[in-house]
């Protein structure tokens, strides 16, 4: 949400949001933050509590007034020891839907890897000079028989890749950088895609199609998945 706000700013939206991880907010500096010392989940504090939920909100928009951002305030109250939070919270899953599609996956991975991008302030999609979206959606086309310009695909699919995987390092639980391939391959539908898109290139009439799907499009060590 942090880089979220960055982009709002941007189109002359005022943003505002309530922190629970002090040092993700310090890294992503977004232009206005409160500070909460609630229990991850609970954001608003003591579940059923709505004067005091109210003063969370209200103590969170006021900084709207503030326009020397990026800034984080320090929301004065706390949970006293004992308080009842057996309320509801709010769940966090990463976990792909079974129904999801390749764009609302790639969707859903938007606020990951600009998280990814404040943090290390640099990234290696670009090459192909297309947004993601329009990257999936050439990647879906070509699935449905309507093969692009090989060299155009090829660079499609390294942005897209690149982006994944800086988004999965954005994570609660970003793991390794080879837990975070395996995640890549075993989990994601861009992974089942291109592997449902080899057999297509490496059978085409275009030599430059058959080089991609035979050669560089699944690397040697995710070859096994093949057929």
């Amino acid at each position: 949400m942090g880089a979220l706000g960055h982009f709002l700013e941007r189109q002359g939206i005022p943003t505002t949001g309530i922190s629970l991880v002090r040092e993700h907010t310090e890294t992503i500096r977004p232009p206005r933050a409160l500070w909460v010392t609630f229990e991850l989940g609970r954001p608003m504090g003591i579940p059923d509590d709505a004067p005091f939920q109210r003063r969370v909100v209200n103590a969170a928009l006021d900084l709207l007034a503030c326009t020397d951002g990026p800034l984080i305030a320090d929301y004065p109250e706390h949970v006293a020891d004992g308080a009842d939070l057996s309320g509801w919270a709010c769940p966090i899953n990463l976990a792909p839907a079974a129904t999801d599609s390749l764009a609302a996956e790639i969707e859903r991975l938007a606020t990951w890897y600009d998280r990814a991008v404040a943090a290390q302030g640099r990234t290696t999609v670009g090459v192909s000079g297309l947004d993601m979206p329009a990257a999936g959606v050439m990647v879906t086309q070509a699935l449905d028989g309507a093969l692009p310009e090989a060299q155009a695909l090829k660079q499609a699919i390294d942005d897209l890749r690149a982006y994944y995987l800086e988004a999965a390092s954005a994570f609660p639980d970003p793991g390794s950088a080879a837990t975070r391939k395996k995640w890549f391959w075993d989990e994601t539908k861009l992974a089942k895609a291109l592997l449902a898109l080899q057999p297509k290139l490496a059978t085409s009439a275009d030599a430059q199609h058959k080089i991609l799907g035979n050669l560089t499009l699944i690397p040697a060590t995710e070859r096994y998945r093949l057929g």
